[in-house]
Parts: structure tokens; sequence; C-alpha cells
């Protein structure tokens, strides 16, 4: 049996960490101390961050009246606090309200993402806003929680080896083995959440968005979403238009296609973004990039042959802290997943196929690159008391069961079939070569429930202030198609580009694009039609790169428009270069480990 790596893997190792952190902590943080309210009510978090957590209680049916009195979730929320949120009336003018923000999946943890990026994403927007992330319904620490496998402790999700992304070839894992799987998997669902499933959706979570908006005393939602959370943003702008104040999608899903279950139009520039680390590689030569060769044509080559090479000959590891198998498919999604995050990761990838692909195949660094400890009891292994073994299972990660039941609640159910599975992805791979990696989402949704639907479309409408789509020109799961797609169903709407590879748009650092964003959110201002934002440096550091300020205005070039930069810039220009630049070289996990 061939080693099958997963984001599951990736993701224990956070939750052990994690786990060691609750169990040794001294800043008496707990999240089980906090007891959920109608309002939102603010607890210090996160010493020494200056964080703010809170559980805001909301109807777990926010559709049937009657049942609103009986069953209650509860939203878990963090805000990085706008330093003109409270004090004196003249700083209080000064607030602009709470900007909230979701990082995808769908099962992505927004506490995560402002607890570990707040003071960088509020360095971007600025300090008029509280910059605010939430868990939805299912999800991290919002209850009721998704875990198809019963309490953390007791292993039984390892035991059965669930699996996020699996490669689908014929001599390892194959199409019928992953349906067989998530029909077993999702009978299981049903056995221990089925009550409540069919209110773990994105039209619900959309009513929670309204529901927080509202806790903070306003009418109209300001919303960031990048990847899923351009579905989770699109479906509150169609249900609710005339809520709208602002919202950008960024890394935009084209939600037809999600709404159907189809996975189909996420890989329409995954080659292309594979083609920028070839030619970003070359560019930047062989003493910024350790993969170069004389071509990208070459590089290319070069990653086959160590495919090749390990389809025939893998390589057994064993480490002081994990041992496994690097074989072509662990490679396989570990490219893949580099793809997201081209100035995080691509220096790093570089340098581990130069490893593995020179002499003495040294695999360290792209094992490194994934590996995560061997899986223990946290609860045999760890000394806790009571209270911190239950603020531990309260906050353990449920990234994969909550994406699950989110995307297959969401979507039209698929057909319950092996020969149907087969079909699909038969057709899928004539579609994209990554249909290998890809398949499995779709086929996770074998034997779903039938749970009771939510809004599945039109997603569309004209809303109350205009949604600024944002899109990059070779992103590998969310293609530029897809937000002009989507900006067609929002009259009004505007599509700004980011000429960079990578997943949504700080991925890549671009002065330019994280202005727009916040004169967007800052005083309503659109880029010009047709707007195309430059990157202010390549993946590879070099030292030949041209750095360019912002301060500039928008000239037109032809059909579309490039934005220059003036040389020099004020302090708060300095701040949001600085925070671009480092935010493009941390987009990565472990907040986002995300298919989307």
């Amino acid at each position: 049996m061939s080693f099958r790596w997963s984001l599951r893997k990736l993701w224990a190792v956070f939750t052990v960490l994690s786990l060691v952190v609750l169990c040794s902590s001294t800043n008496n943080f707990y999240w089980i101390d906090i007891e959920p309210t109608h309002d939102l009510v603010w607890h210090s978090c996160y010493q020494p961050l200056h964080r703010e957590c809170a559980r805001l209680l909301v109807p777990l049916n926010h559709l049937n009246q009657s049942s609103r009195d009986h069953g209650r979730a509860s939203i878990a929320l963090i805000r990085k606090p706008s330093r003109f949120s409270s004090g004196s009336s003249t700083l209080h003018s000064r607030y602009r309200g709470p900007i909230l923000f979701n990082p995808g999946g769908p099962g992505g943890s927004g506490i995560s993402l402002i607890n570990q990026y707040g003071d960088l994403l509020a360095q971007v927007l600025g300090d008029e806003f509280d910059i605010v992330g939430f868990d939805p319904r299912g999800v991290g620490r919002s209850t009721p929680k998704v875990n198809f496998f019963g309490s953390a402790a007791s292993g039984e999700k390892e035991l059965w080896g669930y699996e996020g992304l699996y490669v689908i070839r014929d001599k390892g894992v194959s199409v019928e083995n992953i349906w067989a799987r998530a029909v077993v998997r999702n009978k299981i669902s049903l056995e221990n959440k089925g009550e409540w499933l069919g209110n773990v959706n994105t039209e619900q979570a959309a009513y929670d968005m309204l529901s927080i908006t509202k806790a903070f005393g306003r009418e109209k939602l300001m919303y960031w979403g990048f990847s899923y959370g351009t579905i989770l943003g699109a479906t509150f702008a169609a249900l609710f238009p005339d809520k709208v104040e602002r919202v950008v999608l960024d890394g935009v899903v084209d939600a037809e296609d999600y709404y159907a279950t189809s996975w189909t139009t996420n890989l329409l520039n995954t080659t292309a973004t594979l083609d920028q680390f070839f030619m970003t590689c070359h560019a930047a030569g062989s003493s910024s990039c350790a993969f170069w060769a004389p071509s990208p044509s070459l590089i290319s080559a070069n990653l086959t042959r160590i495919y090749k090479d390990l389809i025939v000959n893998p390589i057994p590891i064993h480490t002081s802290t994990s041992y496994g198998v690097l074989d072509y498919s662990r490679l396989r999604i570990t490219i893949f997943m580099a793809l997201y995050s081209p100035w995080a990761s691509w220096p790093l990838l570089a340098q581990a196929l130069a490893d593995l692909g020179g002499p003495n195949r040294d695999p360290k660094r792209i094992w490194q690159m994934s590996a995560t400890p061997t899986f223990g009891c946290p609860s045999c292994s760890l000394s806790c008391d009571d209270k911190d073994r239950r603020e531990r299972e309260f906050g353990v990660d449920n990234f994969l069961d909550a994406l699950t039941a989110i995307l297959c609640s969401d979507g039209l159910d698929t057909p319950a079939d092996v020969a149907a599975a087969k079909k699909y992805f038969e057709t899928f791979t004539s579609v994209s070569e990554w249909a290998d990696v890809w398949g499995s989402i779709r086929l996770s949704c074998a034997g779903w429930p039938k749970v009771k639907k939510g809004f599945q479309g039109p997603v569309e409408g004209r809303t109350g202030f205009p949604i600024l789509f944002v899109g990059n020109t070779a992103d590998p799961v969310t293609p530029l198609a897809s937000a002009k797609r989507m900006s067609k169903r929002f009259p009004g709407s505007r599509v700004l580009t980011q000429d960079s590879p990578g997943h949504a748009s700080i991925s890549a650092p671009s002065v330019c694009t994280q202005s727009h964003v916040r004169r967007y959110f800052l005083n309503g201002t659109l880029p010009p039609e047709g707007t195309v934002c430059p990157v202010i440096s390549a993946p590879f550091p070099s030292d030949s790169s041209h750095r360019f300020e912002l301060g500039g205005v928008p000239k037109a070039s032809g059909d579309v428009m490039e934005v220059v930069f003036k040389s020099e810039g004020t302090s708060r220009e300095q701040g949001l270069w600085d925070a671009v630049d480092r935010l493009s070289k941390a987009w990565n996990f472990p907040f986002n480990p995300t298919f989307l």
C-alpha cells in the first residue's frame, strides 16, 4: 500500500502543539470560561497579543421561527480591536466598525486566522476597524461541533485513516477505494450528528454573519472572504443584498459549480501556476533558485524525472519525530499545496527538489515540508487537570469533518454508485492534469446523509453597495475566470486583477492591490475598470529586484490599467509595504489548511 499523506497529517502537528500549550500555559485564558450570550461580551484572550474573544448565541435554525427558543448554536469570535472602538467621543468618531474575515475551507478557522495575522491585516486596513474572525457553525470552537469520530482522545480518526486529499492512481488509491470509504464514513456521520447536520451549511452561516453584524450594533456587513469565504460572502449578498456595506471576495470560487458539487472549474490555471514556478526559478538564476536549469522546460523535465524515479523507487524515511515513505503521491500533493503560497513556499520547495533530484537523493527537506510527528494519544501522554482536558477537547481541530459536512450539505446530492464516481473522474481527467489530486473532493460526498438542503442559488443580485472581487492571474484553485463570471452576476461590482501566481491576493506582495482594498473599505472607492496590479518582488529573492512604492496614480495601458508608484512614500505607505511583504511570506498553513 502506498503512503497516503494528507492535510489531516499537516494539521495534526499544529493540533499537538496547541495541546501542549494548553497544558503548560500560564495565561489563564479558557474558552470554556466564556459564557455564550445573546450580546457580544468581550474577554481578554491570547496574551500577550492584544486580542478579545466572545461567544455569541444564535438560533440553530434561523429559518424556523418555532425552533429559535429550543435550538441554539454558539459562534466563537476573536477580534483585534480598533484603537478607536473605545475611549473618548473624539476617538470614537474615527471608529468605522468591524470587518469580518473567513479564511476558506469550508472548515477554516477565523479564530486562528486573526490570532496569527490580525496585526498584519490591521496594518493593511488601518486602525479604524475591528479585525474580526469567527469559527463558522460546526467549526473549531463554535458549537455544536462536527466530529464524525467521537472525542479527539479516542484516536478513532487516526485508526480509520481519515484523509483529506488523495492522489488517485490505478496502482495505489483508486476511485473505488475512495468511494467506498466515503460511504462508510458518511454513515458514521449520520449516526453521530444526524439530528443537526442539516443546519451546518453556508446559508445558516450567512445568517450568523448578519447576527454578528447586528450584535456590533450595525445594520450592514463589512467582510473580506478568501476562497470558500467567497462562497459565504456571495451567498450573504444574494440573501441580503441590502445588507452589504463593503464586501471583498478574494480568490473567487464559481458558486454555480460549488452548489452543484461539481468541483470541475477550480483547476483552470493550476498548470499555469506551476509554469510560473519554472519560469520565476529560471529568471532568478542559480544563486536564488536551487532547482535552476538553463531553461524553464528543463526545470520541468527535472521534476518529471524525480516523479518517475519515485514511482519505481520510493524512499523509506525514519526520523526522530516521524517515519513513512516519500513516494510519488506524497511529492505530488506537496507540490500542489506549495502552489498556494509562492512567496512562502517556493524557495524552500526549490531547495528540497534540488536535494531530492541530486546524486544523493536527499529527501530530508521535502519530507520536512509535510512531515508530522507520529500519532500519539495526547490525553494519555500529557498531564492536565480536568479543566485543561475539557478545554483541549473543546478547541481541538475538526477541519476535515467540518469541510465534508458543509460542502456535502451545501451541494446537490452526488450519485451514490461507484460507476458514476468512475465516470466523473474519467471526465475530470480530460479537464485538468491535476484531477488526480482534486477529484477526491466530490467523491467524499458519496453516501452523504439525506439532510435538508439550504440555499443553493441563484447566487446573484444587485447589492446595496458594489462588491469588490479580487483574482490572481495564476491562482491554482480559484481561477481569475471565476471572479469575472461571479462579477457578472452582481451588477455594479468590480474585478481587481493581481498579476501573480498563488491562491488569493495576500499570497503575493502587492501594495497596489492592498491599497485598493483599503480605500474600498475606508471610503468605498472602487478601482478603475480593468485595473491590473503588479507585485513588488518575485517569489525568489534577487538582488536585482526593482522596488516599487505606493503613491502613484492609475495609468492607462491599452485595455488594462497599471499602477505606477513613486520612489518615496510616507510612513503609512512604508507600513503597508512591510505588511504585504510579511503577509506574502507567511500566508501559509496552519491557519488555512484548506482545499480552497
